[in-house]
């Protein structure tokens, strides 16, 4: 593809999200919304790509600049055909098609964007426009054609004639436009309309009166110009790329049980023949390998999992690391920096931060261990507790191979276990055990015969 720059324009108001955010900030399936565009322009190479953004909007301005593209304030937003005029001095040299996009259409697709443009280059037009049909256009801007089926204008939702309101032929605001005629027929408009703006569907009908060519590619899928301009459309678009996202991994051979209850950001992966159970959230930059089954009610986030790995039913799981064959849960924590090695076994009530359990050691019932580093093949008994916070600071319990942790035991960090040392049940370790110990700290248990309860008497 010959070079092709791109402007998105993401300078709007937010008004009817009721947000303090922009509503390109809001998330969609783990990422801000203004970051679909952005893939899209970079997958294809589009350069140079320009984002049109509102004055003091940082956070939007650094993912731009993440991306290595630019950016251009429009003060005061007077339309989109304004937002467009602020890009000029950027392109004044580029020559060729210029793509511009809406910062808040998230669910289009790579190929639409690069058969939009094939399309419109193949039919030598001085602009492409994009459409659809849709049942409820809404406040989309209709497509008026003539006779001949040949577009002859624009007209927003807002302007629309009586005459005009039975149009179900969208603009989704995406145009394909040599770059010479943009800034040339942006220079023609005037804000003549009910809201004083500048609007860029106005150049349409000053292109056609000066017979340059205009085309429009209609797609088959409306869904794809879904806009973001109300909490519903989110919650809308959210959905359809949920389902996306999940028919991607199921096309790859991923078993999704219940694919309207599972939730899975765009940038998870999952290997074959893995099944994912109802219920399931699965977020961030999480990688699930091969033959894993995550059962109901799981949420897992940044996490790396290793082939075969079982997680049972309502486990929490925040970036970690889990080697193959380990099994997890049920209702078991993994709080960040855990990382479990092979053929680990975490039950039931088990909480794991940031510590380090190597092969075949089993954590099976009711335990907190917190800043420690276990062994392979060591068992930590129910209700054992790493004591590794005196208020100030938190200290290390390293416990080495082979140790046996007996039920109810405590170890006060920093302390360190030996290999093959044994842990009496309800000890409290303050001190150093040396390796092959056994290590008690029970008090003598005393038996007082023929003895009884005072009972409960009526004042």
């Amino acid at each position: 593809m010959e070079t092709i720059a791109s402007i998105i324009l993401a300078a709007g108001k937010s008004k009817r999200m009721k947000t303090a955010l922009p509503k390109t900030l809001h998330r969609i399936a783990g990422q801000e919304i203004i970051r679909y565009p952005l893939n899209v322009c970079r997958d294809l190479s589009l350069s140079p790509v320009i984002v049109v953004i509102s004055p003091n909007n940082e956070q939007l301005k650094n993912i731009i600049k993440e991306n290595k593209m630019l950016s251009v304030e429009q003060d005061p937003p007077l339309g989109t055909g304004h937002a467009v005029m602020q890009t000029e001095r950027l392109l004044d040299k580029f020559k060729g098609y210029v793509l511009i996009l809406c910062g808040d259409t998230p669910l289009l697709t790579q190929k639409t964007i690069s058969d939009f443009i094939n399309f419109t280059k193949e039919a030598k037009a001085t602009c492409g426009i994009l459409t659809a049909e849709m049942s409820d256009p809404a406040s989309y801007g209709r497509i008026i054609r003539n006779q001949s089926g040949e577009i002859t204008k624009i007209v927003e939702a807002k302007d629309l004639l009586k005459e005009q309101s039975n149009i179900y032929e969208i603009n989704s605001g995406v145009y394909c436009i040599l770059n010479q005629s943009l800034f040339k027929f942006l220079k023609e408009i005037t804000p003549n309309n009910k809201q004083n703006e500048y609007y860029l569907t106005d150049i349409i009908e000053h292109m056609i009166n000066s017979r340059e060519k205009v085309v429009g590619f209609k797609i088959d899928n409306p869904d794809e110009l879904t806009g973001i301009n109300t909490r519903n459309d989110l919650a809308l678009a959210t959905s359809i790329m949920r389902n996306r996202i999940n028919e991607k991994h199921m096309q790859n051979g991923v078993t999704i049980i219940d694919p309207q209850t599972t939730y899975i950001d765009h940038a998870v992966s999952i290997s074959a023949d893995t099944t994912i159970w109802p219920n399931t959230h699965i977020y961030g930059k999480t990688r699930i390998g091969k033959n894993c089954t995550i059962e109901t009610g799981s949420i897992i986030k940044d996490t790396k999992i290793s082939d075969n790995v079982h997680v049972k039913p309502y486990c929490v799981i925040e970036e970690s690391f889990i080697d193959s064959k380990t099994v997890i849960g049920p209702f078991a924590r993994l709080r960040p920096e855990s990382k479990l090695g092979k053929n680990v076994r975490i039950g039931n009530f088990v909480e794991i931060k940031k510590s380090k359990i190597m092969q075949g050691t089993k954590a099976n019932h009711l335990s907190y261990i917190g800043d420690s580093e276990i062994g392979a093949n060591v068992n930590i008994g129910c209700g054992t507790i790493t004591c590794n916070y005196d208020g100030v600071k938190k200290y290390k319990t390293i416990i080495e191979d082979n140790v046996f942790v007996g039920s109810d035991s405590q170890f006060i960090a920093p302390v360190k276990i030996g290999k093959g040392a044994t842990i009496g049940a309800g000890s409290t370790i303050t001190e150093n055990v040396p390796p092959n110990s056994l290590a008690l700290s029970r008090s003598k248990q005393v038996i007082k015969k023929d003895w009884k309860r005072k009972e409960k008497t009526d004042k």
